[in-house]
């Protein structure tokens, strides 16, 4: 896990990885992460992407 986040990294790399290499909105996201039986609000995906994009540009 990450420090102070309630879902495990693969978790949050994946869903910021289906916004920028898929182009989905984050309610498409919401769905895709439900399917696979992770249940998280599109608003804590959108959060996710504004704080670790700029980690992953790196």
């Amino acid at each position: 896990m990450i420090k102070g986040h309630c879902f495990p990294k693969s978790i949050i790399v994946q869903a910021v990885y289906f916004k920028f290499r898929f182009g989905l909105s984050y309610c498409e996201i919401e769905e895709l992460m439900a399917i696979r039986g992770v249940k998280v609000d599109y608003a804590t995906i959108q959060r996710w992407v504004f704080k670790f994009i700029p980690l992953l540009d790196k």
